[in-house]
């Protein structure tokens, strides 16, 4: 029987999901996404987790997509592997949709459709021996999977241009300069260094957590009264709830809150 393409573990509160395919450098095949698919749904409905940790197992964090699953080059398959017209099943939308942080730990190459997937976590860290790699234009291809938007997003409409235009390989200390990771750590502290981040989490107010991540997504395509909106609905939906008078009254006797994710 194979191994899983997709392995889940827990440390504690937070879940840590690993791309299982090394000796591809965890290419994207048909079942690794299915498996993976499957994961990030299960986790939306599990309580338990506050946060999640997202890297892949050997060297690298995802070389993109499996050649192998393509086709040949008279004849590739249009669908590739990611179902495409389900955008409610691309990475993206799946990782941003969670309700709970997701923390990208690259912890070597991530290139193409694995750069795409990087970039849809909300908070990225990367090992100083690890890069990523915008290589759809040697292959002859555009950014798919969100990659371009979530690029420039990032840096911007040039630099976003002058990345997917050369293909050039994105060192740890440019990816840093960039903003595409806000920290670099050694290899061997990546996953602690990952799994660190998501523990801040564990008592935090769930409610707001998942309400901060909906609001600043929502505001990179509307307008500042639509998000003035949102903010003052939010708001009010979390004046209603235990976790806020519990901050509240741990405020006014002065001692730490108590969140319950209720």
């Amino acid at each position: 029987m194979p191994d899983p393409a997709v392995l889940l573990e827990r440390r504690g509160a937070v879940a840590l999901v690993t791309l299982n395919r090394p000796e591809t450098l965890n290419a994207l095949s048909s079942a690794l996404v299915a498996e993976f698919i499957a994961i990030v749904r299960s986790l939306e409905g599990d309580p338990s987790v506050k946060a999640v940790v997202l890297t892949g197992a050997g060297k690298g964090f995802c070389s993109g997509m499996d050649i192998g699953d393509m086709g040949n080059a008279d004849r590739p398959k249009s669908h590739l592997v990611w179902p495409r017209p389900r955008y409610d099943l691309q990475p993206a939308t799946l990782l941003r949709g969670l309700n709970m942080p997701v923390i990208g730990a690259i912890n070597g190459v991530a290139a193409g459709a694995g750069m795409s997937i990087a970039l849809s976590t909300d908070i990225r860290i990367m090992s100083d021996q690890s890069r990523m790699v915008p290589l759809f234009i040697k292959r002859g291809l555009m950014p798919d999977m969100g990659g371009n938007y979530l690029l420039q997003k990032i840096v911007g409409t040039q630099k976003a241009l002058e990345i997917l235009w050369t293909g050039d390989a994105l060192p740890p200390d440019e990816c840093l300069r960039l903003g595409l990771v806000s920290r670099v750590v050694p290899q061997a502290e990546l996953i602690a260094a990952a799994v660190a981040i998501g523990e801040k989490f564990a008592n935090k107010p769930s409610v707001a957590v998942a309400l901060i991540k909906r609001h600043v997504y929502r505001a990179e395509s509307v307008s500042l009264e639509t998000d003035l909106e949102f903010g003052s609905f939010g708001q009010e939906r979390l004046m209603t709830t235990k976790d806020f008078k519990e901050g509240y009254r741990a405020y006014l006797e002065k001692r730490d809150p108590k969140f319950k994710g209720e």
